[in-house]
């Protein structure tokens, strides 16, 4: 009698984590990212951070099409007089697939494409004030851990490629971010 209860009781906890990422689902969520700060000498110091608001649509089982909103900061101050501000907005579309886990725990990969732009003012080399737009892709994997059956914690580490048209520059890099994700059920979302 207690294996029948026990097998039931393991799939009743598997059930709400595969539940969330059925076809017609939505997934609205924010993450955490490019955060930095340092302050090695007393007149250098730097900050960046950015925040990713997420809305997504299951098309399919697993599969989840959606939009990232990019919004940034970044100041660097090396004395009194030379400083650089930058304020970034784009949007991120992207395709994810949740690979079945098991119970809470859910493992995804992603792919995207980017386009930001960056307000920037200061008066290192040169630069005044001015907007650039940058171009890009992306591709990650991430794990969301369920607290609740709607709701999860994500993490998610991956590469980034972004360029830019007026002074021919790249930049390649590890993208890592910590988030939080609501999973809207198709009877909850009508």
């Amino acid at each position: 009698m207690r294996k029948p209860l026990l097998l039931l009781a393991v799939f009743g906890l598997t059930l709400p984590a595969v539940a969330q990422t059925e076809r017609g689902n939505k997934l609205l969520g924010v993450s955490l990212g490019d955060l930095s700060y340092s302050h090695p000498a007393q007149r250098y110091s730097s900050i960046s951070v950015a925040l990713h608001p997420t809305a997504g649509y299951f098309v399919a089982d697993n599969l989840a099409l959606g939009a990232t909103l990019n919004l940034s900061y970044a100041r660097q101050n090396i004395n009194d007089s030379e400083f650089f501000r930058a304020w970034g907005y784009g949007a991120s579309p992207f395709v994810r697939y949740y690979v079945v886990g098991q119970g809470r725990h859910q493992a995804f990969g992603e792919a995207g494409a980017d386009l930001n732009w960056s307000a920037n003012r200061g008066n290192f080399f040169g630069i005044q004030q001015r907007v650039t737009e940058s171009r890009g892709y992306h591709l990650s994997l991430g794990y969301d851990y369920f607290v609740t059956p709607m709701a999860a914690l994500e993490v998610s580490a991956g590469y980034r490629h972004q360029s830019r048209n007026d002074i021919d520059y790249l930049s390649d890099g590890l993208d890592v971010r910590v988030g939080f994700n609501v999973f809207l059920p198709v009877a909850a979302a009508k």
